[in-house]
């Protein structure tokens, strides 16, 4: 993992835009995840910069999920829809399908990920820190914190019905840029990058597990240098 100290995410959505459109100019098809909350823009911003003609190429859907019907409010894909995510010619995979229950959901979900893993030459995540230090939807000590043989993990938290990527699906992509900033953030960002806690404990750590991974961030790291 190489941390990188910057005021504010454009770094990192500087690189992460650059890594991903010379892929596509190199005539990659890609797989991107993406996660909620305050990453939302941060995505909108990346696919704007997209080449409309070189947009097909891409596979995109969520990190994390809350369960419920299509476009419920809490909903991380109707977020990113109403901050004016523009997918283009992408091929756009929601997680959420009207009517269906929410085993169901997971299952689904799970055999999208291992049919477009299947078909990608990259694969890309985008993913946050919480303040709690976790990651994805992986809250600490969690159903999804301690599984260790499917790529996606369902469970009921204190406030949602999550559908979350594991840790063997964020073991499984081949880069990951994970963006953290605030004061707020800073406990979680120790924890994650100098701590011994494991990643049930702690789920942020995983990054330091990853294939390839660059964590973002003005409370931690060393200053970027061109």
């Amino acid at each position: 993992m190489q941390v990188i100290k910057s005021t504010d995410p454009s770094d990192g959505v500087s690189d992460l835009s650059s890594r991903l459109n010379n892929a596509l100019l190199e005539g990659k098809k890609i797989l991107w995840l993406i996660s909620g909350g305050s990453n939302i823009n941060s995505a909108v911003t990346i696919m704007q910069q997209v080449p409309e003609n070189h947009s097909d190429q891409l596979t995109i859907s969520l990190i994390d999920e809350r369960y419920g019907e299509p476009g419920h409010q809490d909903s991380n894909f109707q977020q990113l829809l109403v901050a004016g995510f523009n997918p283009k010619r992408a091929n756009l995979l929601p997680i959420l399908k009207a009517g269906m229950n929410f085993e169901d959901t997971a299952k689904e979900y799970e055999k999208t990920i291992e049919n477009n893993l299947s078909r990608v030459d990259l694969s890309i995540g985008l993913l946050g820190i919480g303040e709690d230090c976790h990651i994805a939807g992986i809250l600490p000590n969690s159903t999804a914190a301690i599984e260790n043989e499917k790529y996606i993990a369902a469970y009921k938290s204190e406030t949602y019905e999550r559908i979350t990527a594991t840790f063997i699906l964020l073991e499984k992509l081949d880069i990951v840029y994970a963006f953290a900033f605030g004061p707020n953030k800073r406990t979680a960002l120790l924890e994650a990058t100098e701590g011994s806690y494991s990643v049930i404990e702690k789920p942020g750590t995983i990054l330091r597990d990853l294939k390839e991974a660059y964590l973002y961030s003005d409370q931690v790291g060393e200053e970027k240098h061109e």
